[in-house]
């Protein structure tokens, strides 16, 4: 650069620079070199000075180059008779004719000429070197000048420019201009078309390159001190590069852009120029009211992926203003969405957008493919968001150091602010929407991505010890998987350790802040939708109703609506594939902890584990409850409604997770969580078939793997038969449900030769057996019961509403009540008689291999009696005429196969004396009532025909039992009452001790402390091995029923 344009620079006159030049160049450097901060008049000073030296670098190139030439080295000069004087007259024409290449070149890349011949309106004429042209016959543009010239141009009053001062153009606008003209003139240096000498080539090269330089380093000046650019004010060079920035959103990123953050990061200025970029490319976004999918958004997340690419720009993001919540009131999870420069663009999504509401108008009447291309539109824009903000994501944490950090900082700010939403009902109001989570699950899915591969090496870097820190994720009070009673509770103090999430892995962070968004986001909206599902078939069943009310039809369109938008977003293939690979991947973990394995390396599992020992392993008193019960919900989610989706997985990771938890159940306090264990199983795992009611996945790598696993065939019916007591602690209607479920899986097992002798094994613990024993008689009591007694009331509302005329004759009202109450009854009946159905049948198979247990325990011989006999008397006694009901298939009343199953179970202990015994003298017993049931089955053929005088023979002997029965009563005449139990008021056979000092036999109190944990008399509790023999009083009443008979026999 020549003298006189440094003092114009710096304001000075040429004559001032002129003389102050050799000091100014042999000083180097004019900042100090002391740790004083340089001004800005020294960091111009020094810009000036480089740009300086690198033109005297470029002149001194040139000069060398053309010192050197041998125009023998180009085949254009190339001439053996050069020494001629036509041969020097050839040669100046060859040279003149690469100069003028130059030339033009660098007037095609400038947009400017030294010419006035040349002018145009694409070529501007400098007017300032008219004199120079004047001395000189032919003035060309040259590596020599083209710094001179380029610096003219870019400091030119506008009002000389096309356009003047009313359509100016910035100088950085115009210097991006010349840098792509500079790479498109390059390309046609590298052609094979042209013909220029070798080392011309290497000039024009050179200049274009240093073009380039001076365009990145004049823009950088232009943009941190535009006032050194005499007739550029205000904000027209920033201007000028957002308009830069969103015209080159190209698949590469700019080399403009990234060529200006280059330079000016050296000065640390990128902030004070992108951030505003970046705020009103938010902002824009912020403005779309109501973020809906259908708007004009895209364009501008792209020019932020694009921006991202560049690591300082990434780093730049996450500094401006509004990129994490900032502290005070209300810090909530729609605050984070409005206000936070991710939540703004994570909100776009189906919640409340009226476009979406419009394509599922009239939905009754909307044909299945018009909904179905409706619902894959909403698809494809929730995939351009989640790609979109996935992608900006995952560069700003490629960016690494302070941008990684900022990045996942807000992640956790996302999951603390939005804790309202792991309520059931949370305020929508200060929550985020349901669309942004579902958009925020989705992003970090694909940032797991990575490690959610079967057996992924990766996924080892999990470090669980995570949760045993205060971290931002999981609330201190937060419901621990691991314990009982107060051992689960949530503690009071925090008694976690006081490291800080930074000093966990990225893939460890990465895991659990996915694990809590699927807590807060999908896993609830799951609830939402099933509950909707049950509200629409409530709708529907009101609608088809000949009075219905006509705002039901409103109502049910509205709420169809949100189905369909439900469907949209929560059952895109991409989201369940995902969080099945994430549930499989959280089955390894939870079981790694509590087997204390890694979580690929069970080979070698040892089940039941040992009793949880939180000393020893202090992370299992850690481990948060919805761990297992989000994958277990989202695993029977999917199951249920998008079956397809479980096909291509293999599933022994939750097999073994769900075998570690039924067979240990310490490990697992809810009775709840572990019911709903067996719903996965149930609708997993069961084949199809093997459920009449209810339709399962029955994947099969599922049915393969719980017919074959050595694990499952030691352990799982075991666990079922036990699970089958303990889900009568999850209240009375999901009880129903998960016998149920337990019933079929039991049923199926049965039936594998692998799984049998597991059923004999149970037989032999006693304890368990008996609790298990218990629960199945009661359930069958209570349902037979339940469904018996509702029958013959349908019955008379089915004959009442059959006689038209008096049923029109009550009153609307009236009527209307009697419909309700008819299909609750339905309701009732239908539910109670499917699963006594499958609860009968259970106890058949299982009693046809397992007597001994019932026959050895009085307390189970004689529940199991008084229950068959309870059966048997209501189908076939007197009132069992009542039972006949219009179409009982309906109801699944099978009175032929309950009977029948019933007959079986009597014939499976027929061998056992004191099983008929028990038959004659338990209280439900009638003999009239037993021969018409005998009758019945001969006349029906309900069993084989082996079987019926098998059974004829057995009502015989239970008839005989009874007679001998009635004379041993008659023989003891009255019995002393420290004789009789204090409770039923009948001879004790092995009175027991208790505690309180009362004395009770040990059939009776044994029955009693099944469901009731306590002393009958005081109320305190108790338990079976408190019970003392009393062996005194036993002899007592032997010594006494021996004299009576001896006094009866005497008569």
């Amino acid at each position: 650069m020549s003298g006189w344009v440094s003092a114009w620079l710096q304001g000075k006159s040429e004559g001032d620079e002129e003389s102050k030049a050799d000091g100014f160049q042999a000083g180097g450097n004019t900042l100090s070199d002391g740790a004083a901060p340089a001004t800005a008049d020294e960091i111009r000073r020094k810009r000036l000075q480089k740009l300086q030296e690198q033109q005297l670098a470029g002149q001194q190139a040139v000069s060398s180059n053309e010192s050197t030439a041998n125009p023998k080295d180009d085949v254009i000069m190339s001439n053996p008779d050069a020494s001629s004087p036509q041969a020097d007259k050839k040669q100046r024409i060859h040279a003149l004719t690469a100069e003028t290449y130059i030339n033009d070149m660098l007037q095609r890349v400038l947009h400017v000429t030294l010419s006035p011949a040349n002018s145009s309106a694409e070529l501007l004429l400098l007017p300032q070197f008219l004199a120079q042209e004047e001395a000189q016959d032919v003035l060309l543009l040259s590596a020599a000048n083209v710094s001179e010239v380029l610096y003219s141009r870019v400091i030119m009053n506008p009002a000389d420019l096309p356009g003047g001062t009313h359509h100016p153009l910035a100088a950085v606008a115009y210097l991006e201009q010349v840098f792509y003209r500079c790479r498109d003139e390059t390309q046609k240096l590298q052609s094979t078309f042209l013909r220029l000498p070798a080392d011309k080539k290497q000039e024009a090269q050179e200049s274009l390159n240093s073009i380039r330089e001076m365009c990145l380093n004049y823009s950088a000046t232009a943009l941190t001190d535009p006032e050194i650019f005499p007739f550029e004010a205000g904000t027209i060079n920033t201007d000028a590069l957002e308009k830069i920035v969103r015209l080159q959103a190209n698949p590469q990123t700019p080399e403009f852009v990234d060529g200006i953050v280059a330079v000016v990061e050296e000065t640390g200025a990128t902030l004070p120029i992108f951030a505003p970029i970046f705020q009103k490319l938010l902002s824009e976004l912020f403005l779309i009211a109501p973020p809906s999918l259908m708007s004009s958004f895209y364009n501008n997340m792209y020019i932020l992926t694009v921006l991202c690419r560049n690591k300082a720009l990434a780093t730049v993001f996450t500094q401006i203003p509004g990129f994490l919540l900032t502290p005070g009131p209300p810090m909530t999870g729609r605050r984070l969405q409005d206000a936070t420069a991710l939540g703004i663009l994570l909100r776009f999504s189906c919640n409340q957008d009226p476009a979406i509401a419009q394509m599922f108008t009239n939905i009754t009447k909307r044909t299945k493919n018009d909904v179905d291309n409706s619902i894959l539109t909403i698809r494809n824009k929730l995939d351009s968001v989640q790609t979109a903000v996935a992608d900006i994501i995952t560069l700003l944490l490629k960016a690494g150091g302070s941008a990684r950090e900022q990045v996942l900082a807000w992640l956790e700010q996302a999951m603390q602010v939005n804790a309202e939403r792991a309520k059931e009902n949370p305020d929508a109001n200060i929550t985020s929407t349901n669309g942004m989570f579902v958009n925020l699950t989705v992003v970090l899915l694909k940032l797991c991505g990575p490690f959610l591969a079967p057996n992924s090496k990766k996924a080892q870097l999990i470090k669980t010890a995570y949760l045993t820190t205060q971290n931002p994720l999981f609330p201190f009070d937060e419901t621990r998987l691991v314990g009982s009673g107060a051992e689960n509770a949530a503690p009071q103090l925090d008694d976690r350790q006081a490291l800080s999430s930074s000093d966990f892995n990225f893939i460890t962070r990465c895991y659990f802040i996915t694990a809590r968004a699927m807590h807060l986001g999908p896993v609830g909206m799951m609830g939402q939708y099933m509950r909707l599902l049950r509200q629409l078939s409530y709708f529907q069943s009101r609608m088809n109703a000949p009075d219905a009310d006509p705002r039901l039809k409103a109502h049910f369109d509205q709420m169809a609506t949100a189905k369909m938008v439900m469907d949209a977003e929560l059952l895109h293939p991409d989201l369940l594939h995902e969080m099945i690979r994430f549930s499989l991947l959280t089955c390894g973990v939870v079981s790694s902890i509590c087997t204390g394995s890694t979580a690929f390396d069970q080979s070698s599992l040892d089940l039941p584990l040992p009793a949880p020992d939180t000393e020893t392993n202090a992370l299992l008193k850690y481990i948060p409850e919805h761990l297992v019960d989000d994958l277990s919900s989202v695993l029977k989610f999917i199951a249920r409604l998008q079956p397809k989706a479980l096909a291509a997985f293999e599933l022994k990771k939750l097999l073994r997770m769900i075998l570690v938890f039924l067979s240990s159940p310490g490990y697992v306090h809810s009775p709840h969580l572990r019911a709903k264990m067996s719903e996965v199983l149930f609708h997993i795992f069961l084949p199809s078939e093997e459920s009449e009611e209810r339709e399962t996945a029955g994947t099969a790598f599922g049915v393969e793997l719980l017919r074959t696993d050595a694990l499952a065939q030691r352990h799982l019916a075991p666990c079922l038969l036990a699970l089958y007591g303990d889900v009568e602690h999850t209240g009375f209607y999901e009880k129903l449900e998960h016998r149920y479920n337990i019933a079929c899986l039991l049923k199926y097992l049965w039936k594998l030769e692998g799984h049998k002798p597991a059923f004999l094994r149970i037989s032999e613990d006693r304890e368990n057996f008996v609790k298990f024993a218990h629960g199945l008689m009661n359930h069958i009591n209570s349902l037979v019961t339940d469904a018996l007694i509702a029958l013959p009331e349908i019955k008379v509302l089915q004959e009442e509403m059959q006689d038209v005329a008096r049923w029109m004759a009550l009153d609307e009202s009236v009527r209307e009540q009697k419909q309700s109450l008819l299909s609750d009854k339905e309701r009732t009946v239908t539910s109670s008689l499917q699963l006594a159905n499958e609860t009968i049948h259970m106890m058949s198979y299982l009693t046809s291999e397992i007597q001994e247990p019932f026959v050895k325990m009085p307390e189970l011989e004689d529940r199991l009696v008084g229950m068959l006999n309870s059966v048997i008397v209501k189908l076939t006694g007197p009132r069992g005429v009542e039972l006949k009901v219009n179409n009982p298939e309906q109801y699944k009343f099978r009175p032929k196969v309950m009977l029948k199953e019933i007959v079986e179970t009597l014939l499976h202990f027929a061998q056992y004396p004191s099983f008929l015994e028990a038959v004659a003298t338990n209280g439900f017993y009638d003999g009239p009532v037993f021969r018409k049931c005998a009758h019945i089955v001969a006349r029906t053929q309900l069993l084989e025909p082996s079987d019926i005088p098998k059974f004829e023979t057995f009502v015989v002997e239970v008839e005989k039992a009874a007679e001998g029965a009635a004379n041993l009563e008659e023989t003891l005449g009255e019995i002393p009452e420290e004789f009789l139990d204090p409770l039923v008021f009948t001879l004790m056979k092995d009175p027991v001790l208790l505690p309180s000092g009362y004395t009770m036999d040990r059939s009776c109190i044994t029955q009693h402390l099944m469901n009731d944990q306590s002393d009958p008399f005081t109320r305190v509790p108790l338990t079976v091995d408190q019970l003392q023999p009393n062996t005194d009083l036993k002899t007592k009443i032997e010594q006494w029923v021996q004299e009576q008979q001896q006094k009866h026999a005497a008569k």
